[in-house]
């Protein structure tokens, strides 16, 4: 069912031995501060049957849209969760269930890859940021420092905070 993450489970549901492969493509759009997906989320996996439903065991990924807290630098990147979900007649406490002897597995995805996103994305570990004086780009352009600053109609705000 390619493309498509509604799967028929009706053959699975009650039948323990029984197994099926799945994948498909549905578009999601997330955000979390200045990390967005707004793109195809592609997700692969497997489906078993339980007594009472079926228990899917799963791969997700997107591109993301990062920009770096430090210096402000943007990429995209390839975010990839795995994850498992049961489903069950009854839906469960994120609203999953067995709806007309099929599962959507766009939700549980979504979800795994919305806990994946950073919350504040560096583009290294070494980032050194940008300089708070002039703005330049630390990691590309070092900053020598700056002259005095006395003649600034801010300089009297400088020792503000002092005690």
């Amino acid at each position: 069912m390619k493309g498509e993450l509604v799967v028929d489970v009706d053959d699975l549901i009650g039948h323990p031995e029984t197994s099926r492969q799945f994948d498909g493509t549905r578009r999601v759009a997330l955000r979390l501060g200045d990390v967005v997906v707004d793109g195809p989320i592609d997700v692969s996996g497997v489906l078993s049957g339980t007594i009472d439903g079926v228990h899917a065991v799963f791969r997700a990924g997107a591109d993301a849209s990062l920009t770096c807290v430090r210096c402000l630098t943007s990429w995209v990147d390839r975010i990839e969760v795995e994850g498992t979900q049961h489903f069950a007649k009854e839906p469960d406490e994120d609203g999953y269930a067995i709806v007309d002897r099929a599962v959507d597995m766009a939700g549980p995805a979504t979800d795994e890859l919305a806990l994946a996103l950073p919350s504040a994305p560096l583009c290294s570990p070494e980032c050194k940021g940008l300089c708070p004086t002039c703005g330049s780009d630390l990691n590309r352009d070092p900053c020598d420092g700056h002259g005095d600053d006395s003649d600034s109609p801010f300089a009297a705000l400088k020792d503000l905070l002092d005690p």
